[in-house]
């Protein structure tokens, strides 16, 4: 294993995670006065806008991080290995209480952290341990496609984004307690 590619994937994981929530705070507060002018607009207009750009950050910190990893020769194994462990210590922080996986999947009624339920937290983050390698593959794909250019490439990692958005989003569903 090369230490220096597990310790990029690592890193970038963490840096392109601080990279969307400041984004997404620069959005709110640019978002701020339309919200006002477009008032009579529904709530779900605003948010369809902002997991979308949220989607985007994420695509663009990811196509330049990977593009970085191979520009620098380094590992794809052990890049994709380091990129994981945020995600493996969220697991544990989990299970750090005693909690079973069904407690935590069924729990939507618990406030959490501010107003999102941990079950909502703990399937995202299992769903994103599940496709993030499929995901770096594909941008791993992109990144080395011969013939498009850059802006063709970001919009395809983007459009891979936002299906798996749509799968995550239907998954969940089937956990939410009606």
């Amino acid at each position: 294993m090369k230490i220096q590619s597990f310790l990029y994937g690592l890193i970038v994981h963490i840096a392109i995670f601080f990279f969307v929530v400041f984004g997404m705070f620069a959005a709110m507060a640019a978002a701020v006065l339309p919200a006002f002018l477009f008032d009579w607009l529904p709530d779900a207009f605003f948010m369809f806008f902002g997991v979308f750009l949220m989607l985007f950050l994420y695509a663009f910190g990811w196509f330049w991080a990977a593009k970085f990893a191979l520009d620098q020769k380094l590992r794809w194994i052990d890049f994709q290995i380091g990129s994981l462990v945020p995600l493996v210590l969220m697991f544990a922080l989990f299970f750090i209480d005693g909690a079973s996986v069904a407690d935590i999947v069924y729990d939507w009624d618990d406030a959490g952290c501010g107003f999102v339920p941990p079950a909502f937290v703990f399937l995202c983050s299992f769903y994103a341990f599940v496709l993030l390698p499929v995901y770096q593959y594909k941008l791993r794909n992109q990144v080395f496609a011969e013939g498009a250019d850059m802006k063709r490439r970001l919009y395809r990692v983007w459009g891979d984004l936002v299906l798996l958005l749509l799968l995550l989003i239907g998954i969940t569903l089937l956990f939410v307690d009606r």
